[in-house]
């Protein structure tokens, strides 16, 4: 007989049991609490990563557009060609299933009729071997990739494998014809997008480009890269417990939103007058550092363009636009570090805005700053005068006016004709060095302007507290501070707007997708900086300026336009190279617009900025005006001097062509005996100072004429030289007739060269003494 166990042993073994149950269960309890409440959200995040994978859908970025709505920047539609290996895989499979059963039908069909249907199904039918290599065969053609490479797409362990990105529809329609035409699925054409810049070059440095990832990475793109680029959108699937992806209908999608666009105040038309007028004067002074330009309205701080040139094209962000930075690059092995590194620098270089990211002297444009602080400040008056010997000494330090034998007695209308730095040496001492630094800040040149585009530069600037007399007088005439073009013409614009400083800005509005504003820019001013009485003298001051001596000066008959030149030398690189400069604004008794241009560093001869800035000043000014609205009122003197244009007589009689000619004061050469003009020298449309209009009724040759030189010529010998060689002259920009004033280089047509009578020769008539800044 077996012994049982006793009630106090079973209760010795509950004291050892139940204890360890209980403990077990508590564990139990509080694990399922930690998994499911305390650490739910991470054990949540891990399943989810286990059984769910996310695919990013694109947004669109939003498109730039100019004030005129013209397209600047946009993203087209492209697409991403994908495979599905996991669809694929199981739609290659059912084609054998199909087949299989095809067969099998084959096999078990008693009826001769039905077995041959069957067997002509299955001749069309393609094994799944043979239908997935024409396949790849199809995608590896279309889209160029090699065929390893879409075999390792197709057959990976995933849902979404880009076997090529931004694919055109073109080609995408041929492969998913393919696709259809063989019932298949697995492979996809994904819309996405591509940024594209119709207009190549022009504004690249404000525009910006991005990056491969679709991120803004200089100018607009990166400073509103927020608004341009969008939410990304997100489809979700799911996949079962071994890993593999569970087919679409586990899918779950989230809508991408388009970024929205932005609407800038650049008008491409100005923007392309500025772009072309600065490459002329790139390509004949070849300066050093470049050159660049702003024309804005000085009212409301509007950007109307803003060029650097040479420049860069955002469609080719990493090539080299500038063929002089390709040269500094040969003779080094394309492999090296040396390479690479210079490369970089040059790229730097050209995507660099020179208008907002670099620091120049700005010379004697500087001294409307430092003339409107005194103005203001009553240390000086417009009838005040001021002597100029030719040389002023301050502590010890003589600094000499370009006009070595000075200028003598001169108000401050003539010390601004003469740009005398003796003269706004002796403003500045009057000014004192408290009082010129206040005004250096009040007009913003000490700190960024503000615009609405990145890496704006700060200026370099002597303080009250460090400023010596000698940095004062130099620095009244421009020469000692160094700030950026779009700090100067910012300050430029306060002085002949009435003493408002204004933020400059590029862009006007924010549209959405949908076209509903998300943000417009109002005009922002920051601060009175002079009196609307002061403001109107300078205007005054400035428009005598360009009306008393045409010569060097933005001067365009029949407009009322204020300006002042200025000439630096670049201290801090080497004090034989210069940066020529010119600001003029229009109408000049209530400005709408106001340009400054900046050539840094010229080489050659020619480096005063009323050579290098002012012509294209003159040049962009003659098609702006009419193009904003403002149209010639000639003086009665203009007028005697007025140049015309050409009409066409082509086709009309002889009398008529003669009468019509005549009557604008030109003269007329008959060529011929006919009776209707076949055509005519010069051309219709062109514009003349005076000379003879030739006209050919018959088809006998041109008489060719020998071009003469007009270098060093007064305007009126210039005119007696073309006539007598019979020929035309067209006097470009600042019509002088200052005694002084002499024809200079650039005249159109070089001197020996054979044209037919009456051709129209162009050239500059400038006074020497309006060089000189």
């Amino acid at each position: 007989m077996t012994d049982k166990p006793t009630i106090s042993m079973k209760k010795r073994l509950n004291l050892v049991v139940l204890p360890i149950i209980a403990g077990i269960l508590v564990y139990l309890v509080y694990s399922i609490f930690q998994v499911t409440v305390k650490d739910a959200k991470k054990w949540q995040e891990l399943a989810n990563s286990q059984q769910l994978q996310s695919t990013i859908v694109k947004a669109s970025r939003g498109a730039i557009y100019d004030s005129k709505s013209q397209v600047l920047a946009q993203s087209s539609t492209v697409y991403n060609v994908y495979a599905d290996p996991v669809m694929l895989a199981e739609q290659l499979k059912a084609k054998d299933e199909k087949i299989d059963k095809i067969k099998q039908d084959i096999a078990e069909e008693s009826d001769a009729k039905k077995r041959e249907q069957y067997q002509k199904t299955l001749d069309e039918c393609k094994s799944s071997e043979k239908l997935y290599d024409e396949l790849v065969t199809v995608l590896a053609d279309e889209l160029m990739v090699e065929t390893s490479v879409v075999r390792e797409k197709c057959e990976a362990n995933s849902m979404y494998e880009i076997i090529k990105k931004e694919v055109e529809k073109t080609t995408c329609d041929k492969i998913n014809k393919f696709l259809t035409d063989n019932e298949l699925d697995g492979i996809r054409c994904e819309p996405t997008t591509k940024r594209f810049y119709p207009q190549n070059e022009l504004a690249g440095a404000v525009l910006g480009y991005i990056n491969n990832d679709g991120d803004g990475v200089y100018g607009l793109e990166a400073y509103y890269d927020d608004y341009l680029s969008g939410v990304d959108g997100r489809t979700v699937s799911a996949k079962d417990r071994d890993g593999e992806a569970i087919p679409y209908k586990y899918k779950q999608s989230f809508d991408a939103k388009d970024g929205d666009s932005l609407y800038l105040n650049i008008d491409t038309t100005i923007q392309l007058y500025l772009e072309s007028a600065l490459k002329k004067s790139v390509d004949k002074f070849n300066p050093r550092e470049r050159a660049c330009g702003i024309i804005m309205n000085p009212k409301n701080g509007k950007i109307y363009a803003m060029a650097t040139v040479n420049g860069c094209d955002p469609n080719e962000p990493n090539e080299l636009y500038d063929e002089s930075y390709e040269k500094q690059l040969e003779g080094l092995d394309e492999e090296s570090d040396e390479y690479h590194k210079e490369h970089i620098r040059l790229l730097t270089k050209q995507w660099t805005n020179k208008a907002i990211s670099e620091l120049y002297y700005p010379g004697s444009v500087f001294k409307v700053i430092t003339g409107s602080s005194a103005l203001e400040e009553k240390v000086i008056d417009l009838k005040e005068t001021f002597g100029c010997s030719g040389e002023l000494t301050v502590l010890g330090q003589t600094i000499h006016c370009w006009n070595t034998g000075g200028h003598g007695a001169q108000t401050f209308a003539q010390a601004i004709i003469n740009s005398c730095n003796p003269a706004f040496m002796e403003i500045g001492a009057k000014l004192g060095v408290k009082g010129f630094c206040d005004y250096f800040k009040a007009y913003g040149l000490t700190e960024k302007t503000g615009i609405d585009l990145p890496n704006e530069a700060d200026s370099f600037f002597y303080s009250a507290d460090t400023m010596s007399e000698v940095d004062l007088a130099v620095s009244s005439f421009g020469q000692a501070n160094k700030i950026t073009p779009l700090q100067m013409i910012t300050a430029y614009a306060a002085a002949i707007n009435g003493g408002y400083l204004v933020t400059p800005q590029v862009v006007d509005k924010i549209v959405d997708a949908d076209g509903n504003i998300v943000k417009e820019f109002d005009p922002v001013i920051k601060r009175q900086v002079i009196s609307e009485e002061t403001s109107a003298d300078m205007r005054d001051v400035l428009e005598n300026n360009v009306s008393t001596e045409h010569s060097g000066n933005c001067y365009i008959q029949g407009y009322k336009i204020g300006g002042k030149s200025g000439t630096s030398q670049k201290m801090d690189v080497d004090e034989n190279m210069h940066v020529g400069s010119y600001c003029a604004f229009a109408p000049a008794d209530d400005p709408e617009v106001i340009m400054l241009v900046m050539v840094d560093a010229p080489t050659g001869d020619a480096y005063y900025g009323a050579q290098v800035a002012t012509p294209v000043c003159v040049e962009v000014f003659e098609q702006l005006l009419p193009y904003l609205g403002f149209y010639p009122e000639y003086t009665e003197e203009e007028l005697e001097n007025l140049q015309v244009s050409v009409p066409n007589e082509q086709f009309e009689t002889v009398k008529n062509a003669q009468k019509t000619l005549e009557a604008l004061g030109l003269q007329v050469k008959v060529v011929g005996s006919g009776s209707e003009v076949k055509k005519q020298s010069p051309a219709g449309g062109t514009m003349v100072k005076s000379g003879t209009v030739v006209l050919y009724t018959d088809d006998t040759a041109e008489e060719m004429k020998s071009v003469p030189s007009l270098q060093g010529l007064s305007k009126q010998n210039a005119i007696d030289a073309l006539e007598l060689a019979g020929l035309n002259i067209n006097v470009k920009g600042n019509d002088s007739d200052n005694d002084l004033a002499t024809a200079q280089e650039d005249q159109s047509i070089a001197a020996g060269e054979s044209v037919p009578e009456g051709t129209i020769v162009s050239v500059t008539i400038t006074a020497v003494d309006a060089l000189h800044e």
